[in-house]
């Protein structure tokens, strides 16, 4: 991969962006690809549309979503723990002790998802996964009040994980579904520019597909394509425990 590449999926990796609160992120897949195309603009909804050959037939669109799932504050107790929903769909078996980063007004802070620990648990309590009223964010606030001075309810979280280069051609990251597929997407106008088509092509970064494929049909409505084609990720099946027979065989690369 081009470094230039490499360095603009890093980018969108890094950027904090669940569902509803993409903006960031948007604006540095507007950014970049704006250089391939000679029309990039955001809708109402968020959805950020870069259009090749506009006035063309057929329309063709390409749609890869920017948003990913998270958390959001909805509650601070009275030692200053953090309660919280989903944003999108969560697996709890992964949520308790992750490090978390809280997007707030006044800007980025660091939290921890904290638990019962199992020293303290009864037998029959080890064999369940928690749920999502028995874990908190501990932001280190010793009072509600310090910590109403740091986040707000509504305030959203994502994992405190960013871009990682495992060997030369792998890679470890918060959220690659999708903004991988929005990369792609981005990719391919870089790749158009300059070619000889007689389409149009709109690239669209679209947002709140983890609640529901919302972006996805308003862009899609704006634009009325012809042929629309979903650029997102799958399953990897090549680990193990998983059965072929039944989901398929698909090799990660």
């Amino acid at each position: 991969m081009e470094q230039q590449s490499l360095d603009f999926l890093r980018g969108l990796i890094e950027h904090i962006s669940p569902s509803g609160y993409e903006q960031e992120a948007a604006a540095f897949w507007r950014q970049r690809t704006a250089a391939f195309a000679p029309e990039v603009t955001a809708d109402v909804h968020g959805n950020s549309i870069a259009r090749l050959n506009f006035e063309r037939q057929p329309r063709v669109m390409l749609a890869g979503h920017i948003d990913e799932i998270g958390y959001m504050v909805r509650y601070i107790d009275k030692e200053g723990f953090l309660y919280f929903g989903t944003v999108g769909g969560i697996d709890l078996h992964l949520v308790p002790g992750q490090r978390v980063w809280i997007k707030t007004r006044k800007g980025k802070i660091l939290g921890v998802v904290g638990k019962k620990p199992i020293h303290l648990m009864e037998p029959e309590e080890l064999k369940k996964v928690v749920t999502i009223d028995q874990v908190w964010i501990d932001i280190g606030a010793t009072s509600e009040q310090q910590a109403r001075e740091m986040v707000e309810i509504g305030d959203v979280a994502v994992p405190a994980q960013g871009f990682e280069l495992l060997t030369e051609d792998r890679v470890v990251g918060r959220g690659f579904d999708d903004r991988a597929g929005a990369f792609v997407v981005s990719e391919v106008l870089r790749l158009l520019r300059g070619e000889n088509f007689s389409a149009a092509v709109f690239g669209v970064a679209t947002v709140q597909e983890e609640i529901g494929l919302r972006g996805a049909q308003t862009s899609a409505y704006g634009i009325s394509p012809d042929i629309g084609i979903a650029v997102d990720v799958s399953f990897a099946t090549d680990f193990p425990s998983i059965d072929k027979k039944k989901t398929g065989e698909i090799s990660l690369g």
